[in-house]
């Protein structure tokens, strides 16, 4: 019970890591600079990279703290 508490803070944590930083800001600027040089940028792009870089860090701490709570329930401390 204490290891899958701890398995899912884990788990939570990482989601968020990965979500909010990798998916949601770096992905979108390496995939916005790949058109860029390409020279197929357009304002949909640019649009939807600046909205996911926006929502990023509310997505990834959400996530995170999903993580946090289903931990709290399986620990029996919620």
């Amino acid at each position: 019970r204490y290891f899958f508490s701890w398995l899912l803070y884990v788990a939570g944590i990482v989601g968020g890591l990965y979500v909010g930083c990798w998916s949601m800001f770096i992905k979108p600027i390496i995939v916005a600079c790949q058109h860029f040089d390409a020279g197929t940028l357009t304002g949909m792009i640019v649009g939807t990279t600046v909205l996911k870089c926006i929502f990023a860090s509310t997505v990834g701490l959400t996530i995170a703290y999903m993580g946090a709570a289903l931990g709290n329930i399986v620990d029996g401390t919620y």
